[in-house]
């Protein structure tokens, strides 16, 4: 039986505005145990133009960079060319890193959710766009998947809404990231659509969620994670778990939000 890996996302420090700061990130990260990052885009600032220099940054504090998260809109029938230029630089970034993956992120904004046909096509646009990103990464030999989010407005937030999801997903090269808290927000079993589609998953997030639909940091929240650990661990899931949290008090430190994560997920490090 594998033992898991678990790392850490940057999203704590993108509440806090630590654009660029990855020396500073990976300082804390390590310290609280992690073992990988998976970074935004934007999280990078300017070590996304230098990955020689990124990879040495991550070698010195013996960290994995587990996944880079493109975000785009993709609202067309095909990439616009400022969309395919950013994609490509994304795939060649995560080709200098041995079996790191593209996390592939929607977030719709301030835009209203469509209803109707134009939700239809616009699910459609964004899975097919998303699928051609995923083909020229997996010619590099990178595996890329979907990380749908439950903001109000998300294409894909509820139990009915990932019934279509999966359904679109079927003959692309796309596997799926699921992120445990935003399928609780969404209204339904997380564990149970992770059993459901097993065969998907490629990279998995956690985040905490308490009673009053509020993020928790790990452990003070109501999702029951030594269930989904037990779960993962049964099914041989070889992959990365990437804490993602998304607590207020991460506005304003972000690093104790992190340390206190690390902490809650120590319990689990044997596993």
């Amino acid at each position: 039986m594998n033992k898991l890996r678990f790392g850490c996302q940057t999203y704590p420090w993108k509440m806090g505005r630590h654009f660029g700061e990855l020396p500073h990130i990976l300082d804390v990260a390590e310290k609280a145990g992690f073992q990988s990052l998976e970074a935004e885009i934007d999280m990078l600032g300017k070590w996304f133009d230098d990955p020689a220099g990124t990879i040495e940054l991550f070698e010195s504090h013996q960290m994995t960079l587990a996944a880079l998260v493109l975000h785009q809109d993709w609202a067309g029938q095909g990439q616009t060319e400022k969309e395919r230029e950013l994609s490509d630089r994304a795939i060649d970034f995560v080709s200098r890193f041995p079996s790191a993956k593209l996390v592939l992120s929607h977030h719709a904004g301030n835009s209203p959710r469509p209803s109707g046909e134009a939700l239809l096509l616009r699910r459609e646009n964004l899975i097919a766009c998303m699928n051609e990103v995923a083909v020229r990464a997996a010619e590099l030999g990178i595996v890329s998947g979907f990380h749908p989010n439950s903001a109000a407005n998300s294409l894909f937030r509820t139990e009915e809404d990932y019934g279509e999801m999966f359904r679109l997903l079927e003959g692309t090269s796309i596997g799926w990231v699921p992120d445990v808290g935003h399928m609780v927000n969404g209204g339904f079993d997380a564990l149970e659509m992770m059993k459901a589609h097993r065969d998907l998953i490629r990279h998995v997030h956690f985040k905490d969620r308490n009673g009053q639909g509020e993020w928790s940091v790990m452990g003070e929240g109501e999702i029951d994670y030594p269930s989904v650990i037990a779960w993962l661990r049964e099914t041989d899931y070889r992959g990365w778990i990437m804490v993602e949290d998304e607590n207020s008090a991460a506005f304003s430190d972000s690093d104790a939000v992190v340390m206190k994560d690390g902490a809650y997920m120590r319990q689990f490090s044997g596993s």
